[in-house]
């Protein structure tokens, strides 16, 4: 953790280096769980927020660092058994996950920026998980670190002068770390399809 918190103030501290050739993404995120979370919850998130900052390494080529924040929250309301280490629960109940990705990012873009452009990449780095479940009166709550990485295909379409239309698709794989409310470490696996703005310069 402490080296993404690293990586990412030198990022910070580099932004005036690379004066106006930085972009500033801002989006609305639907995700889609999958694996260990898919089991916990099967719901569609719609709640899901980003920022992305992204800095060309130089002015001739099409390759930035930067940094990229979230937060998704899945919920749904279910009577499905869950087994702990202690027994099962059955009944009505409310199950909770907030995602925090916390990432450094590369992409490479191609293609025309006056047109659209196209950027394929990723970011590595941390999410702060935290799982809740509540049954009547009894609630249980975990929350942890976990390393992570996603992968990211996208494009940006010029709207007017600095700002582009931005369109992503990654897959957050939130790797297996600490105990779920089940007991045993899981895994936060989910597809982000990520909607917004990108501003040139800002």
């Amino acid at each position: 953790m402490k080296y993404v918190l690293t990586a990412i103030i030198i990022l910070l501290f580099a932004a005036n280096a690379f004066g106006q050739n930085k972009i500033t993404a801002f989006h609305y995120n639907i995700s889609i769980p999958d694996q260990d979370l898919k089991n916990y919850i099967s719901d569609t998130s719609w709640l899901g927020v980003g920022f992305d900052g992204r800095w060309f390494v130089s002015p001739d080529r099409p390759i930035t660092l930067g940094i990229s924040l979230g937060w998704q929250v899945f919920d749904e309301e279910t009577n499905e058994t869950i087994v702990f280490d202690q027994g099962a629960i059955t009944g009505q109940q409310r199950r909770y996950v907030n995602s925090f990705p916390l990432m450094v990012t590369g992409h490479y873009y191609f293609g025309d920026k006056e047109r659209m452009w196209v950027f394929a990449g990723g970011g590595v780095g941390t999410y702060y998980i935290m799982q809740r479940f509540e049954v009547g009166v009894f609630a249980i709550e975990q929350n942890n670190w976990h390393f992570g990485f996603y992968p990211e295909l996208g494009v940006q379409i010029p709207l007017q002068r600095d700002a582009d239309l931005f369109v992503s698709g990654r897959y957050n794989f939130a790797l297996a770390a600490g105990e779920s409310i089940a007991g045993e470490a899981q895994d936060f696996n989910y597809w982000g399809i990520n909607v917004g703005f990108a501003y040139n310069g800002w």
